[in-house]
């Protein structure tokens, strides 16, 4: 009898036969057509999907890619982080809203990228530059609390933080006056660049070879070193502004809220000891590439420009106290307290 067939037998017997072997059906297909389904079921163990924002050669994915190797060797035959991809499976941009959404367990992000969603997260970027200082100051318990009330989303902690921020640009800047400027932004970025007077444009990461190649925008902020030596912008862009933006690399490495909180306690503890055991390795090695990177840019033709004095003066204003201030003022529920918990250990 074909399922088509099956609707015209108007029996009880019939109709409860049908629901029967439609559920056998149904369970048989997803069962046998899903891989993780089969290897969680011989080997007990839970698997977990992960997403990276950016392609998996950067130099941001060194400690995640630590972390999983640690996480599926202690953990075999109990869970497996399965990392699907970078931004060709999960465009930045839209990572964590896929793992609010449920579409993947995990998604390793940063603030800027889904400030849309959970503003509060963004003045990570002005917060100490070590990871495991913000997790001893409480920082991570606040991050975890605005993620699962804003996105649906806990925040298990940092894995990629520590550079400091410089802007790549193709004329030099020699002034605080960004009047005539125009630079790509986000939501950490724009407040002190309105207030320096330049324009904004608001690009992916994946963007800005061609932006800065079409004249789109005259610069770029971003990490000191890795990610213009993993992007090539050297090939397009010529100069890097010092002094460095006084904010630092932000990682956010989220999973779905309600898949973290029915996840065994085991399983739970493995993964956050896991990261808390890599945080200081991740301060380290961040905060000391960024300089190796740097030279390495120089190397390749780019020439590093010192602004003077009082216009450094200003520039560091723009991005410290002036930034802070505004984002009290707009988000006043949650990043006082963070600026209060921060300030005792801000330069």
């Amino acid at each position: 009898m074909s399922f088509f067939n099956l609707r015209h037998h108007t029996g009880r017997g019939s109709f409860i036969t049908w629901v029967i072997l439609f559920i056998f059906f149904l369970g048989a297909y997803a069962y046998t057509g899903n891989p993780a389904c089969v290897q969680a079921a011989e080997k007990g163990e839970i698997t977990l999907t992960l997403v990276t924002g950016w392609p998996l050669h950067f130099q941001g994915n060194t400690k995640l890619k630590e972390f999983i190797k640690r996480v599926n060797e202690k953990g075999k035959g109990r869970v497996f982080i399965d990392l699907k991809g970078g931004p060709e499976i999960a465009p930045l941009l839209e990572s964590a809203g896929l793992v609010r959404d449920g579409v993947f367990d995990m998604a390793f992000t940063t603030p800027g990228y889904y400030a849309g969603l959970c503003p509060d997260a963004v003045p990570g970027y002005f917060a100490p530059s070590d990871p495991a200082l913000l997790r001893k100051i409480g920082y991570n318990d606040i991050m975890d609390e605005v993620h699962r009330k804003k996105m649906g989303c806990a925040f298990l902690g940092q894995l990629w933080r520590g550079e400091k921020f410089v802007i790549l640009s193709k004329k030099p800047i020699r002034s605080a006056d960004f009047s005539g400027l125009k630079l790509h932004t986000a939501a950490l970025y724009t407040p002190a660049f309105k207030y320096l007077g330049a324009a904004t444009v608001s690009l992916s990461t994946a963007e800005f070879y061609n932006a800065l190649e079409r004249g789109v925008v005259d610069g770029v902020p971003m990490p000191m070193g890795t990610v213009p030596l993993d992007a090539k912008l050297y090939e397009v862009s010529k100069y890097i502004l010092h002094p460095p933006i006084p904010i630092t690399t932000t990682n956010s490495f989220l999973i779905n809220a309600k898949r973290w909180d029915g996840l065994p306690s085991d399983v739970k503890k493995l993964i956050m000891d896991t990261i808390i055991a890599l945080e200081p390795e991740v301060y380290d090695f961040f905060s000391k590439v960024m300089y190796t990177a740097e030279a390495e840019l120089v190397k390749k033709g780019m020439e590093i420009i010192d602004l003077p004095p009082a216009e450094e003066k200003k520039f560091l204003y723009a991005f410290t106290e002036y930034t802070w201030e505004i984002f009290c003022k707009r988000m006043p529920e949650y990043v006082p307290t963070i600026y209060e918990m921060c300030k005792p250990y801000l330069k």
